[in-house]
């Protein structure tokens, strides 16, 4: 019965680190995709190079849906004969059109499959910065964490509302 005791005494701290662990694995998933949304300063639906490089850190549903928000856009460009903005503009990785300069990871929840971390983001714009906190949805896939959404966090009058998902998905049901 000891032998079992010092067992579980010794198994404890190792189960607790798993679920610490793969939080921290999580944020550093998302530091890495924010690494990479910062050093590109290009707007709208992602392509070419900027897609590649977030492929390996976005989840294979992001992707797909990245990729159908591309095609619609192109769809959408064709039909009004480029006469017409594209659906999407500006940071759409972000609550902020003109994106963010610098961000903070934050606390991170596991929930079930998924790990959620609090991303402080600010805009160091001259005149006025901007600080904000978006939600960043990370999910396991191929071994790896892999951001799969993002939670619009801005509370001002033109931030981005809603999740990156729902905006996708928008965009694409508008040229279905």
């Amino acid at each position: 019965m000891r032998v079992l005791f010092v067992s579980f005494l010794l198994l404890m701290p190792l189960a607790a680190c798993g679920d610490g662990a793969s939080e921290n694995d999580a944020a550093r998933a998302a530091a890495v995709f924010y690494d990479i949304r910062l050093s590109e300063r290009a707007g709208g639906v992602p392509e070419g190079d900027f897609r590649t490089r977030l492929r390996p850190v976005i989840s294979p549903g992001l992707d797909s849906l990245l990729a159908q928000a591309a095609e619609a856009e192109r769809r959408h460009t064709e039909r009004t004969d480029n006469s017409e903005p594209p659906y999407l503009q500006g940071d759409i990785f972000s609550s902020l059109f003109e994106g963010a300069t610098g961000y903070e990871i934050g606390k991170c929840e596991a929930d079930g499959e998924t790990v959620a971390c609090d991303v402080l983001l600010v805009h160091d714009a001259p005149e006025q910065p901007v600080q904000w906190t978006d939600r960043v949805v990370l999910v396991s896939a191929n071994g790896r964490w892999a951001v799969d959404d993002i939670h619009y966090g801005g509370d001002w009058d033109f931030a981005s509302k809603g999740t990156l998902q729902q905006m996708l998905k928008a965009v694409i049901a508008e040229e279905e």
